[in-house]
């Protein structure tokens, strides 16, 4: 039976990462993209509002054409999303003030 911490994105580094500029410090696990896609979105999102967007917003992981993405969601005026963040495309979604 899976555990939730089973499921958790973990670094992959050794004892030197970070310490003499090994390549693999600092490099995220995919094992579970999706939880991964996740820390991702949050710098998006701080980034955007660093930028001086101030509409509501929201990220989360998304299937698309079989391609795991970065949905981007926002009401009102489009955000000034890059199309890839970090490697991974973001799509973006607009939400009614109504849905949730």
């Amino acid at each position: 039976m899976a555990t939730a911490i089973g499921r958790r994105p973990s670094f992959v580094a050794s004892r030197t990462s970070g310490v003499d500029g090994a390549s693999e410090g600092g490099r995220l696990s995919t094992s579970d993209l999706p939880a991964t896609l996740v820390l991702y979105g949050v710098p998006l999102v701080q980034s955007l509002r660093s930028s001086g967007y101030r509409g509501k917003l929201g990220v989360e992981p998304a299937l698309v054409d079989g391609i795991w993405v970065l949905k981007l969601t926002y009401e009102g005026e489009p955000p000034p999303a890059p199309e890839r963040w970090h490697g991974h495309r973001v799509v973006l979604e607009e939400t009614k003030p109504g849905d949730a």
